[in-house]
This record gives C-alpha cells, structure tokens and sequence, in this order.
C-alpha cells in the first residue's frame, strides 16, 4: 500500500515540475520524510537524484519548443552549481532538526514567491549582459539551499527570470528547469562523500515522476499555471507551519 502511494505521489510530482517547473523538490522530500520513511539527510540526497531526473525530461519539450533562454539559464546555473556544491557539503554538519528547520522556513519563502503571479511582458526579451548578471549573482544563494536542504530553487528562478530579463511565463518555466537540473546535479556532488542515496528507490521515483513530467509539459498548454501556483502555495505554507512547530 504505501509502494503504490510512493508511486502516486511521485506521478504527481512529475507533472507538476511540467506544469510549473518549481516546487518539485520540496514535495519530493516531503514524499521521502514523510511517505518512505527515509532519515533526511538520506532523504534530501535521494531526492535531488530524483529531482534531476524529472526537470531533464520535463526540458526536452521546452527546449524543441525553443522555450529555453540558454544564455540566462547558463549564467544563472553558473553561480548557483557552486553554492549547490558548497552547501552540499556544509549539510553534513547540521544536524536533522537544523536540516528541519532550515527546509521549513525555505518552504515559507517559497510558498511567498509562488504567490506572486508574474505577467508576461509586452514586447522583446530583454538580454542585456547586466539583466544577465544580476540573475547569476542570485543563483549563489539560492543553490546554497538545493545542496543544504534538497530545494531545486526554481520557485525563485521563476520570478527572477521574469522580473529581471523579461522572460515569457512558457520560456521561464523551460529556463528554470534547465537551472533546477544543474542545481541539483551540483548539490548531489557535494553529499556523495556523507549522505546516503537510496539508489534503488530513486531509480523507480524518476522513471515514475519522468513520465508524469512529459505529460505535465503537454498540460502546460491547456492550464492556467497561475491557478495551480497558487494551490501549491497554500499546500507549503501549510506543511511548513506544521514542521516548524514538530522541530520545536
């Protein structure tokens, strides 16, 4: 019974990372503490396997479609690999509850920033080199957090790519998932020599979650991903709210 929950959720979470390209990784590990059992550090590692897997997939529609800014994606992934990397590394001395604590207030932030509904800009994509740069300069934090906490981050590439480069929403989503796939390769580099991947379970939750993704993809077109952004939100602060008070 609780194999084909794993299963189920994993499907769902595959076509959320098509839909919307953010917020996969947090329900991920949510699905490994809470469904599979799994310790978090073991969790968070397993889960950013996981994780790439889908956004790989998820980004071959998007990059056919030509809905990939490469140049953007490039030198936001850049920065944040390193961070990922960095923070991959620094886990291994927090402790579980710290891990905790840390991935419930990052769910609160991201649940803030899937509340806010980017437009679609008018006109021509901006590419100006200083657009570029002010979006690689974020991506350091931010890929601090994938290898500490397992997050993908693309709750904030999203808004980011938006708000800065004047990314189409359709674009934004293929750009994030190309950053949310370096991401989370880098932070698995930086927890391969301390925390342990359940390669097997792994295995099955990307080829599951995989396909959920190609169908999320072909949905995007069809569904309104401003109504589903805010669901997902309402769904983090929820649960963040309910781990920060069991880590008290």
């Amino acid at each position: 019974m609780t194999i084909c929950l794993i299963v189920a959720l994993s499907a769902c979470i595959g076509v959320a990372a098509g839909l919307l390209g953010a917020g996969t990784s947090i329900l991920t590990v949510l699905l490994l503490v809470h469904v599979a059992r799994l310790p978090i550090s073991s969790a968070i590692a397993t889960s950013l396997v996981v994780v790439a897997a889908m956004s790989v997939v998820a980004l071959v529609p998007y990059s056919r479609a030509r809905a990939v800014m490469w140049r953007a994606g490039a030198a936001f992934s850049a920065s944040s690999m390193i961070g990922a990397f960095v923070g991959g590394r620094v886990s291994a001395w927090l402790p579980a509850r710290a891990l905790l604590a840390i991935f419930a207030t990052t769910m609160v932030g991201a649940a803030i920033a899937m509340l806010w509904s980017p437009r679609a800009p008018s006109g021509e994509c901006a590419r100006g080199a200083r657009r570029v740069l002010a979006v690689a300069a974020a991506g350091l934090p931010l890929g601090g957090l994938t290898g500490m906490v397992g997050l993908g981050g693309g709750f904030a590439v999203l808004p980011l790519l938006v708000l800065f480069t004047s990314t189409p929403i359709p674009s934004a989503v293929g750009t994030t998932l190309l950053v949310v796939t370096m991401n989370t390769l880098a932070g698995l580099a930086g927890h391969f020599p301390h925390a342990a991947v359940q390669w097997r379970l792994a295995a099955g939750l990307s080829v599951v979650g995989s396909a959920g993704s190609l169908v999320g993809a072909r949905l995007s077109k069809r569904i309104d991903a401003r109504v589903l952004r805010r669901g997902f939100a309402a769904v983090m602060l929820a649960t963040a709210f309910a781990l920060l008070v069991g880590t008290r």
